[in-house]
């Protein structure tokens, strides 16, 4: 038995990333089960999972200034027992090989009040444990980062990194990654299940997405202001607004854009708009960069930086964009005159198309699982 633990506090990035290796080790034999502690979302294709949902934490804003409850009152201590009392019984009832947390101690340490406990006992069992952890993360001072290496030292048995070493080295943003014992690149994490059709590439479209979580509404404005002020009326735009977009997001956006905007929430056949689209814009998050490096498409990163100085977005941007792969515009400088320009340079040229990369990490990540079990 293999046991994730994940907590998403805006998008569900980390979520969908951490189901997809559970859904490869379930695909390999191996028995699973997923803690989320984050707010509860429709699973689509991984809904066959064992998950557990704990009383979900979510953060108050783009600041990450502050953590509240599912009603959006301030986390309290009665809450913290109680996730961590769940947690511990759900640890002791499925008694697990290996613990899996994803991103922490390179993040989520708010949540040390349930991890350290859930990291004691499985120690105490004897149960391997991994830091699952994406390609990139904030960059922290020289003190915390020797704080995630004394968490590494003291419970970790290996960090599995879901990117490539040629493209992001984790030294990029944790400078201390060759103090590291035993981390291991597994490739980027594809969290499509399948490309399902979704477009028509005799009319192909200008697509737009900004995950599942609230992060993304500064984009949706300016692209919906820049489409009255694109050239190519001809060509369509389609915008989907996450998860579980309000009504009134939605209506407000389609009334801004006008016609040529389409406004829907996210769709279970994206992959397969992103293969027939005409230029993708996005943000640069993990998940983001998979679908552009997946499907080929020709793409617009605009990197949330959010209210606090996130670097994990800008950092793969820049990468991307130094090597041609994309076109970049700061979150600084997004606003509609120059979305729609930049838009309209690319499809004036095209604009072409690239090779999709082959992003089979949560495979490779199961068999390292694997390997540790046998």
């Amino acid at each position: 038995m293999i046991l994730f633990y994940v907590q998403h506090l805006l998008g569900i990035g980390h979520l969908r990333r951490t189901l997809a290796i559970a859904d490869a080790c379930d695909q390999n034999g191996l028995e699973v089960c997923v803690i989320s502690g984050g707010p509860a979302f429709d699973l689509g294709p991984f809904s066959h999972l064992p998950i557990h949902q704990l009383p979900p934490i979510q953060s108050a804003d783009l600041r990450f200034s502050s953590l509240v409850d599912e009603h959006g009152q301030p986390v309290n201590v009665a809450l913290e027992s109680e996730r961590a009392d769940q947690l511990l019984r759900i640890f002791h009832r499925v008694s697990p090989r290996i613990v899996v947390t994803e991103l922490f101690p390179f993040g989520r340490r708010r949540f040390r009040f349930e991890i350290e406990p859930l990291l004691n006992q499985a120690q105490k069992q004897g149960a391997k444990i991994i830091c699952s952890v994406r390609d990139c993360v904030q960059h922290r001072s020289e003190e915390r980062e020797a704080e995630t290496l004394s968490f590494l030292q003291r419970y970790y048995d290996g960090v599995f990194v879901h990117g490539e070493k040629d493209f992001l080295p984790f030294d990029a943003s944790f400078r201390r990654a060759i103090e590291v014992d035993d981390l291991s690149y597994t490739g980027f994490v594809d969290t499509a299940m399948a490309t399902v059709p979704g477009g028509s590439s005799s009319n192909p479209e200008v697509l737009i997405a900004a995950g599942g979580g609230a992060a993304g509404e500064v984009l949706y404005e300016a692209v919906a202001n820049a489409r009255r002020l694109t050239r190519h009326h001809e060509v369509r735009w389609r915008m989907l607004v996450g998860v579980n977009p309000s009504e009134s997001l939605m209506q407000a956006l389609r009334a801004t854009g006008g016609d040529g905007l389409v406004v829907e929430p996210n769709r279970n056949d994206y992959r397969g708009l992103m293969t027939t689209c005409r230029l993708s814009v996005s943000q640069a998050g993990y998940n983001s960069t998979v679908d552009i490096l997946s499907s080929g498409a020709p793409a617009i990163l605009v990197p949330f930086t959010g209210e606090g100085g996130e670097t994990e977005q800008p950092v793969r941007a820049s990468r991307l964009a130094e090597s041609g792969r994309v076109s970049l515009i700061n979150e600084s400088d997004l606003g509609a005159q120059h979305l729609a320009e930049t838009i309209d340079r690319l499809l004036d040229v095209g604009p072409p198309r690239f090779d999709p990369v082959c992003c089979d990490g949560a495979t490779r990540s199961a068999e390292m699982l694997k390997n540790l079990i046998h």
